[in-house]
Parts: structure tokens; sequence; C-alpha cells
């Protein structure tokens, strides 16, 4: 058989699910609609009669409702009908009760009869005498046009398996609320079957066995979604997921709306697409590769026309884009380039200019140094659509900060592009400007200017994904300032980066209070979604517990890493951590210096050339500390006053502690001998570590506070004032005996 039947015959087998199932739901939708119709014609024979305007508007929005949700059973409808969130007359709700009572007891007649009628009398050519109260072409029209039509495509065996459906549908409702609420007189008073009030039916068990009805579970979970219903919950679901993420469905329940879709409707192919989209924002590749390659199978068999070639190539080309999009999203970088190679290939042969520059993007973000300065070069020469120029800045802005460019012309790009967004009005990329700013300040280490640009974009009225974004960029800046702003950021804001931020601060937390059960804890939590920085806190926590060797080897691993690492966008800084962190091991337990100076000059060296302002001055801070371990006060003291104000201006309490116990170290070392300017400058530093103990409450380091206690109670020994010695020995001595903690040399020595 050759390729085209095998289409042609493909396409036949789709023409079925372009059909809608009737479903008992929709037969109650259609005498919901019918009752209130009839309601209208005699408010309009009668004399200053009419239904009022809270009621029709209601109606109208309920309707709406039911058409586009999926299938609901009998209970739920009840409940959504009498839980007062809509304005229905009683009449109604009576009138529709009558009526589907009446399909129940009469048989398959009084299904169809409901249908047809329903047509017949609302949908009639306006005149004087007989109003027309639902025309063919609203959106009622076209769904009880599309109903009928339906109904009367069906056999007499579907027919009477949907009036048996129909029957288990009702029976599963009753007794329910809106039974029980109906007027017992009035009821009585109507045309028609009777219905008895009470919660006893008359004749379920006669009329079930009769039929021969057997009640299954999953019985009306067939042919519960249609082909509109899908569409549009997935365009839906495919929106917020974009635009604001939170609202979405949680991803188990969306995934299970999924599924019952994809049993209903197993040949639509943007479901298995949302359930892509899914799987990515829960980071699971094996279900997320599975949904893309179901997506584009099922949407290349199933295409119509003539142009099948072209179309055929589009969507091959689109499909080899998302898939690098994909491999991209999971940190698979070949096989991401691979598909940029094969994306880019195929749309230079269509001429698409916009797939051309979305995989140039994605090989962008994928590739290395080479090929992103490669596809980057080309961008601003050759003609672009606006959306391609500023995405472009964005992508060349971070490139030029990853790769040692100055600042200023960050900066400039940066504005480039955002002049592009408020040109055009592109909100999205507004929005991602402005997240690339905070992140971009972050990188260089002023943090409150970071936090200036994530709060201007947290009170942005924009709906836009890229907020998460810039709760994580500002989780950057909390980092350094308050852990508990990335406590809320994580709850407010539950995406990976967020989580892994709230991990990330509750090991460190736990690292500086000494607890290290706690720690290692986060540190596993942490270590799935980011190896590296997992492996530095790894670290820190065997150099605190005095474990060099195995701080050591986990700081090897770090730096061997980011030897075979091009400029991914945590390369610098990781680098740099993992040598400080190294520097400070080798001062605790060796006792050879110049190779800690050396390894702590090449650090600086590496900062200054990435302008990484604040991890300079870290630097500085650490060499002023080997400096001050040495012997060379006064050097240390020039080199930590010149440090301090940056570390004041932008660094985080404990950073700030840290830096002002080291500054207070340097002071006493190179105070006078003796003499009255010698406890001047002793009181001044007493006053000095008050500040200090403030800061390391506040984030629980508890064995920094110990040791501050311990240096200020000697300096209240050395100029005599015996009460304020007396209370931090105090205060020492209850600290340990909460938390003890085994004296050595090392809280002396580091910084």
């Amino acid at each position: 058989m050759e390729p085209s039947e095998n289409l042609d015959f493909v396409k036949l087998i789709n023409i079925r699910a372009n059909i809608d199932n009737i479903t008992p739901h929709k037969i109650a939708v259609v005498a919901f609609i019918r009752e209130y119709g009839l309601l209208k014609i005699e408010a309009k024979r009668m004399v200053d009669c009419a239904v009022a305007p809270k009621y029709r508007k209601d109606f109208c929005m309920l309707a709406l409702k039911l058409i586009q949700c999926p299938d609901m059973e009998f209970k739920e409808l009840e409940s959504l009908l009498t839980d007062g969130r809509y304005n229905l007359l009683s009449v109604h709700l009576q009138n529709f009760c009558v009526r589907l009572q009446n399909i129940y007891v009469n048989g398959i007649s009084a299904l169809v009869d409901c249908v047809t009628s329903t047509v017949d009398k609302l949908m009639i050519e306006q005149n004087e005498t007989n109003p027309c109260i639902i025309t063919r072409y609203s959106v009622l029209g076209l769904y009880l046009r599309r109903i009928l039509l339906n109904l009367e495509k069906l056999t007499f065996v579907q027919t009477v398996a949907l009036y048996k459906t129909f029957c288990l549908y009702y029976q599963k409702g009753r007794p329910g609320l809106m039974m029980r609420s109906l007027s017992k007189e009035k009821l009585n008073n109507m045309e028609g079957v009777g219905i008895s009030a009470t919660n006893e039916d008359p004749r379920p068990l006669e009329l079930s066995i009769k039929m021969n009805i057997v009640d299954r579970n999953n019985l009306l979970e067939e042919g519960q979604w249609s082909r509109k219903q899908a569409e549009l919950f997935t365009a839906q679901q495919a929106n917020l997921l974009q635009i604001n993420e939170k609202k979405a469905l949680p991803p188990p329940q969306l995934q299970k709306m999924i599924m019952q879709i994809i049993n209903d409707l197993p040949d639509y192919s943007d479901i298995h697409f949302l359930s892509f989209l899914n799987c990515l924002r829960m980071k699971e590749f094996c279900g997320a590769q599975d949904s893309l390659y179901n997506c584009f199978d099922r949407t290349v068999f199933s295409l119509p026309g003539n142009n099948i070639c072209t179309d055929r190539n589009k969507h091959f080309r689109y499909a080899a884009l998302n898939r690098a999009a994909m491999h991209t999203h999971f940190g698979h970088k070949e096989l991401a380039m691979e598909s940029v190679r094969e994306s880019v290939s195929r749309a230079q042969e269509a001429g698409d200019s916009a797939c051309v520059g979305a995989a140039g993007a994605w090989g962008a973000l994928a590739g290395g140094r080479a090929p992103r300065a490669a596809l980057l070069a080309h961008a601003p020469r050759s003609p672009r659509a606006p959306r391609l120029l500023a995405s472009a800045a964005q992508l060349l802005a971070q490139h030029a900060a990853l790769n040692a460019a100055k600042p200023a012309d960050v900066f400039q790009i940066i504005t480039r592009g955002d002049t592009i967004n408020y040109l055009h009005s592109m909100t999205d990329l507004t929005v991602a400007g402005l997240a690339n700013t905070a992140a971009l300040w972050a990188l260089y280490g002023f943090t409150e200017m970071a936090s200036v640009n994530c709060q201007l974009l947290l009170n942005l009225n924009a709906k836009c994904s890229v907020v998460s974004e810039a709760a994580g960029a500002l989780g950057v800046a909390a980092w350094r300032g308050a852990g508990g702003l990335c406590a809320a950021l994580a709850a407010h804001f539950p995406c990976p980066a967020t989580a892994a931020l709230a991990a990330r601060v509750c090991a460190h937390r736990a690292l500086l209070a000494g607890k290290w059960e706690e720690a290692d804890e986060g540190i596993r939590q942490l270590a799935s979604s980011d190896r590296w920085e997992s492996q530095l806190l790894k670290a820190e926590m065997y150099f605190l517990k005095g474990d060099a060797m195995e701080a050591l080897d986990s700081l090897q691993d770090v730096l061997d890493f980011c030897k075979t690492e091009d400029d991914s966008y945590h390369f610098i800084s990781l680098r740099l951590k993992a040598m400080v962190l190294m520097s400070q091991v080798q001062q605790c337990f060796s006792s050879v210096q110049s190779a800690n100076i050396m390894l702590l000059n090449e650090a600086l060296a590496l900062a200054k050339k990435y302008h990484l302002h604040y991890w300079a001055t870290t630097v500085e801070m650490h060499i002023a500390n080997v400096q001050l371990n040495m012997g060379c006060s006064k050097n240390a003291l020039v080199l930590a006053r010149k440090a301090l104000p940056f570390i004041m201006a932008h660094g985080s309490a404990y950073d700030l502690g840290r830096a002002m116990l080291l500054y207070t170290k340097c002071r006493i070392a190179s105070a006078p001998i003796s003499g009255e300017s010698r406890t001047n400058v002793l009181q001044s530093c007493c006053e000095a570590l008050e500040l200090v103990k403030k800061n390391f409450t506040k984030v629980g380091a508890h064995s920094r506070l110990v040791q501050t206690l311990y240096l200020q109670a000697h300096l209240y020994n050395d100029i005599g004032n015996q009460s304020a010695r007396n209370q931090c020995a105090w205060l020492y001595r209850q600290l340990d005996q909460q938390n003890p903690i085994e004296a050595t040399k090392m809280l002396l020595v580091m910084y």
C-alpha cells in the first residue's frame, strides 16, 4: 500500500473523532434550555410580564458553562443549580425536574421528543404572534442543532443504549437537592406525569429489571468529552501555563483530566501537547518525550488538504524545535543541538524565518560559547521581526555578561531590547527584560538594585509566566537578605526555582546553627534540582564538622566540573564559591599559607575579570583574614576598611556580621599596646560587637555568636568592665548549655 493510501485510510478513520457523542448530561442541558425558553414564550404572551434581567443574565452564564464544561454527574448538576451561585426561577427548576422525570418514566419517545420539540418550539421564524426565543446561529442555537443532528444519526440500538445510560444517570442523582426543594403542591398541579416528592422512586427497580440495566461505575465515563469541550479546555489550560501557572490545575489533577480526554478522543493531538507542557513543569522527561512524539505523530497523520507535503514539513520542523526546547530544559545539550540543526535546516528549506530565529535562540541556550557567539553575531545584521530582535537582545546581553563584557555595555544591550519591547507593546518580553535586568544586577553583586527591579516586576500588572522567574531573581536578592522572604516566595510561587532556593536557604541556616541532620536533609532535597550547589553545601558541612579531607574531595569535584563547563549561567559564581571555600579549608587545616594566598589572588583576579563586585569584595575580606592570622594586622585593617562599605550596602546579615567581626579583630590587633588610646579602641570594639551579635542572632549562627561573646568578654575584662564581662560570660554559658560546641581553633581562624 502506498503512503498516500495510508494517509487516506487514516483520514477516514479520523472522521469519527469529529462527531460529538450524545450523553445524558447533554440531554439534561437541552431540557434545561427548553424549559427556560418555554417560560419566556409564556411571559411574552402575558401582559406586562417579563423575566427579570438578573435571571436572564445568570441563565445565559450558566448555559454557557454547561455547554463548555465536561459532562458532570446528575448530583453535581443538582448542586450547581441549587447552591445559590446563580439566580434561577423556581418554576424553571420545577419544570426542568418534571421534564427529566417525564423522560425517565415515558421512555425513548420522551427523550427524542425533548430534543426535537426544543428545536421546533424555540427556533421558529420571528413574527408578531410567535416570537423567536433562540436564533439558529447563536451559541445555544448551534448547540441544539448539533445535538439534534447527532441524535438523528443514531441507530435504534444506539438510541436505546442512550436511554439506558440516561436512566442510570438520573437514578444516581435521586434523591437530590433539587428534588427535595420542589413544592409538592405545585408539582401535583402541573400537567403530565405526577411526581412524588418523597425520596422513594415509584418504579426504579421494576424499570431496571425490564431494561436489564447494570449499574457500573465506568458506564458514564464513556464519551464525556466532546471535541469542542476538549479544545476549549486545552486552550484555557495551555494559556494559564504560559501566563499564570499558579492558576492552572495542579499537575496530578490536570494529568487526570488529560487522560480522560485521551480516552474519549484518542486522535486529538493538541491534548498530547498539553500533556507535554504539564510534564515539563514537573520535570518528567519520559512523559514529556512520549507526549511530544504522540502529539506530532497524530498531527502529521491527520493532515487535510492538497498541500500535505508542505504541511508535513512544517510540522516536522516545529517538532524538532520543540524537541530542542525539551532537551534544553532537561540539560541534554548535545541532543538539543542535534534538534536545533534539524529544525534550522528544514526551516531554511521552507524559508521560515520565524522558525530559524526560534531555533537559533534555543541553540544559543543549549550551545557553548562558540555556537552561542556565532548564532548571536548574525542577529543584528539580518532583518528580523521585532520580537526576534528583542529576544536576541536578551540572549546577547546574557552572553556578554557571562563572557566578561563591561557592565555598561551589557545594560546598553538590555536597554536596546527594552526599547523595542516598549515600542511594539510586547508585554511578555518587557517582563522578561525586567527579570533579566534583575538577574544581571544580582550577578554583579548589587542586590539592592536587583531587589528594586524585582519589586517593580512583581508589582507590574502583567499576566506572564516570567513573574515566577522574577520571584526566583528576587530570591537571589533575598538570599543575601532576609531568608524568610525566600520561604514566602517558595509558598507564593510554587516553581522549581523557588523550591530549590527554599531548600538552599534551609540547608544554609541549618549549617549556621550546627544542625547537621537538618542540613543534610536540605542538601539532599537540593541535589535533585541543583547538583553542584548541593555539593558546595555538602563541602561546607564537612568543613564546619572538621572533616577536611571530605570537604576537599567535594570541592575538587566542583572545580573539575568547572574546568569542563563552557559558560553556563552559574559557572563563574560556582567556581568562585568553590575556590573561596577551599581557601578556608586550607587556612584552618594547613600550616602553609602561601598556596592559600595564591588561590585567593586567583579568585580575586577572576572576580574582577567578570566584574563580580560582591565576590571580589568577599575575596578581599578573606585575604584580610589571612593577613591578620599571619601577623600583618595593619595591612589587614586597610583591606578590611576598604571592603566593608560595599558589604554593608549589599551583603546579607551573616556576611555583614562576619565582616564587622573581622574588622573589629583587625582594630584590636593594630591598637596601641597600652594607655588610654587602647582603652578607647577596645571600648569602641565592644560597641561594634553588639551589631555583630545582632546580625548573627538574626540568622541563627549559633557558633559564631558564641565566639563573639567570648571575644567581647575578654575585651570587657581588659578595660575593667566586670559587670559587662560577667553578663557576656553568663550568656556564653547559657548558649553553650543549650547547644554545646566543641572548642576548636577553626572558629578563631576562619572568616
